[in-house]
């Protein structure tokens, strides 16, 4: 990732949406497969990993790209895809509000806007078979723990209810699941991708 100061321009006119992936292997595969290119349900993006926690360039890149100053139009709407466990939560929440370790940074690294993309508890309900079971793995006492400082908290999920919910569901079902349990539905990760990015891009 190159550092911010860096980069003369960037040129995002055609690009209708951005997607961060927490996971480098989800990464690769999908950018392998260059769905995001031409794609006719969503058009054009861009898709980027922070390889877990997310360093400052990938945040300062992330939120260069929420505010191009030279811009006519509004930024592509961002959206993250994360795990569903607290540390995916927790990565979610550092895009969006910034890190306790780097607070000085955050005014240019935080992009509040995000969405969540996925996965969420909903996501593991839609579509599911016998064979997700294999794929959902209960909490460990370090992310209840994690998960119940949270909610006490209330600087991760903040006055985001949806993330509220979110961990309490979590809380309450006992178990997490990887990115890599949508990819064994049918249609697999990239048609799941496709259709929540296009109920919010839509088809234009």
């Amino acid at each position: 990732m190159p550092h911010i100061h860096e980069i003369s321009s960037i040129d995002i006119e055609n690009v209708r949406w951005i997607l961060v992936i927490e996971k480098e292997a989800t990464f690769r595969t999908l950018s392998s497969s260059s769905f995001y290119q031409r794609n006719p349900t969503i058009g054009n993006g861009i898709i980027l990993t922070g390889r877990g926690y997310p360093d400052l360039s990938t945040r300062s890149f992330l939120h260069h790209l929420y505010s191009i100053p030279s811009s006519p139009s509004p930024p592509p709407p961002i959206y993250a895809l994360v795990d569903y466990d607290p540390d995916g939560i927790s990565i979610l929440s550092t895009y969006a509000h910034g890190s306790l370790a780097l607070a000085h940074e955050n005014h240019h690294t935080r992009v509040p806007s995000i969405h969540w993309l996925g996965i969420k508890s909903q996501d593991l309900a839609d579509g599911a078979s016998d064979a997700d079971e294999v794929g959902l793995l209960p909490l460990t006492a370090r992310e209840r723990r994690k998960a119940v400082k949270m909610l006490e908290n209330g600087r991760i999920v903040g006055e985001r209810r949806q993330w509220r919910r979110e961990v309490q569901v979590m809380l309450i079902l006992g178990f997490k699941a990887e990115i890599q349990i949508l990819s064994g539905r049918d249609g697999g990760l990239e048609e799941w991708i496709e259709r929540e990015i296009g109920r919010d891009v839509g088809e234009g």
